[in-house]
């Protein structure tokens, strides 16, 4: 049974959490959400702090929309252990930043079930409250109306590399530090640049850059 079908036939309140340090973004939110359900209940939270207390509401909040840039959140660092301890609670990321790699981050927190960018229209996000209160996992959600698939997951070797070519390091500085020729680093570098949609080597290494 779904979230949304076990909320209403309960006939309480969806109660979803805003985490959004300006108010005027905060009040826009509630104004679009609230065409959603016939009752809902708002839980706000300004900063990490506030969002730690509105996560041990009781009863607990069906959904809480977070975004990354609040005080406190570190640009997204502690989204992971705030999280962590409430895996009861679906959570949405709404973030102006969008980086593939930040998406990839958040998407692969197990509560997270949504990324969606501040460039969304409304049309959209409230597509994905909807996906996601029904129990569903929308992944990246950009502007307009379609879904982006969410970023792959680098494997540990891939991840290795990119850390490599971060600090600079030549295909032939690569291959000598984890002993394999230099073909096969322009191999691997080749599905890199693939996978992280870039094109060259200084793309690949500024791939993260919004989290710094």
């Amino acid at each position: 049974m779904s979230d949304l079908h076990q909320v209403s036939c309960s006939n309480s309140p969806v109660i979803v959490l805003l985490a959004e340090d300006h108010a005027l973004v905060r009040d826009g939110l509630k104004l679009m959400i609230s065409t959603l359900f016939a009752d809902v209940e708002f839980l706000e939270a300004d900063d990490a702090a506030s969002l730690i207390r509105a996560m041990r509401h009781t009863p607990a909040p069906h959904l809480a929309l977070v975004d990354l840039n609040m005080p406190g959140m570190d640009r997204g660092e502690a989204l992971q252990e705030i999280l962590s301890k409430n895996l009861q609670i679906p959570a949405m990321v709404v973030s102006a930043l969008s980086s593939p790699d930040l998406v990839r981050r958040c998407l692969n927190l197990p509560s997270v079930r949504a990324f969606v960018s501040k460039n969304t229209p409304a049309s959209a996000m409230k597509a994905a409250i909807r996906e996601c209160m029904a129990g569903g996992q929308p992944g990246f959600v950009e502007s307009g109306s379609e879904k982006a698939a969410a970023p792959r997951k680098l494997s540990p070797r891939l991840d290795e590399i990119l850390g490599m070519l971060r600090i600079g390091m030549t295909n032939k500085a690569i291959a000598e530090k984890i002993q394999i020729s230099e073909g096969t680093v322009k191999n691997y570098t080749s599905e890199l640049f693939k996978l992280l949609n870039v094109t060259n080597r200084t793309q690949a290494a500024r791939f993260d850059e919004e989290l710094r």
